[in-house]
């Protein structure tokens, strides 16, 4: 990292950002929001435009990112639609990435847990075949008398998936000051500088998790939705005002401080020569 640039100095300067476009972050969040809400609505009365809703949703977080980048890096232009769909390009291609990576990688994992401690189960999951009910209750069973082992597991490829993020944290403020996709190219400049980009992480996003969570479940519980319950089926006008106002929290009390970050330690990271 830059001597002259700190991660404290990072994670105020994100601060600061938030602060001072609050008005634009509360807009794109309540526009963000909105549309995610509608598509939200839209699936779930016909399944089969469940996996365009996706990509839909998908697009429309990328847009309201795009939206928080331009607005910390200080670019006058008006936002265009290219803005938001060169970022969306970016995370496709970077998503894409980590799904081929940890596809490879969780095999041998996955081989050493069933070969291991899942070892005892096995005839029971083979005897389960085709039935999911039975398979679900195997596993169950297999995770509740084995939880060290699967944390285990979990922490591992989680720990591994976060600096492997860290490592590509640049990509959304390179891709919008470019005005071209980005996504390896900025794998040099993170060198070394991993941990420290995981530290700011943790020190900013971890605490916004939290705020997000606690002010998510109390969306959710103004409008009679029980989060912790699994069989409650709300109607579709109460789930999509929850949806709306989950969106807004994500997008308003998380998202803008993830730009606000990556935006920060893009400009104290990227070589003298791209400045």
């Amino acid at each position: 990292m830059d001597a002259q640039v700190s991660v404290r100095e990072c994670v105020g300067a994100a601060l600061r950002f938030v602060r001072k476009h609050w008005r634009r972050i509360a807009i794109a969040a309540v526009i963000g929001a909105g549309l995610t809400a509608a598509l939200t609505a839209v699936s779930l009365s016909s399944p089969l435009f469940a996996l365009f809703v996706d990509v839909a949703n998908w697009l429309v977080q990328s847009f309201v990112f795009a939206v928080f980048v331009k607005a910390e890096l200080g670019d006058k232009d008006r936002f265009r639609a290219a803005d938001g769909l060169r970022m969306f390009g970016a995370m496709t291609v970077i998503g894409f990435f980590l799904f081929l990576v940890f596809f490879v990688l969780m095999i041998p994992g996955a081989v050493v847990l069933v070969a291991g401690p899942m070892a005892p189960y096995v005839a029971d999951m083979q005897a389960a075949g085709q039935d999911q009910a039975a398979m679900m209750r195997v596993m169950m069973r297999f995770a509740q008398e084995n939880p060290a082992p699967l944390l285990a597991f979990f922490a591992f490829y989680g720990i591994l998936w976060f600096l492997l993020t860290s490592r590509l944290y640049l990509v959304a403020p390179a891709t919008m000051e470019a005005k071209r996709v980005l996504t390896f190219d900025t794998w040099r400049w993170t060198r070394g500088m991993t941990l420290k980009i995981a530290g700011a992480r943790i020190m900013l996003l971890v605490p916004a998790f939290i705020l997000m969570a606690a002010l998510t479940y109390l969306a959710a519980r103004s409008v009679g939705i029980d989060p912790t319950s699994a069989t409650q089926r709300p109607s579709l006008p109460i789930f999509a005002s929850y949806i709306l106002m989950d969106r807004i929290v994500f997008f308003a009390a998380y998202l803008a401080l993830e730009a606000g970050l990556s935006t920060a330690l893009y400009r104290a990271l990227k070589p003298a020569a791209s400045k």
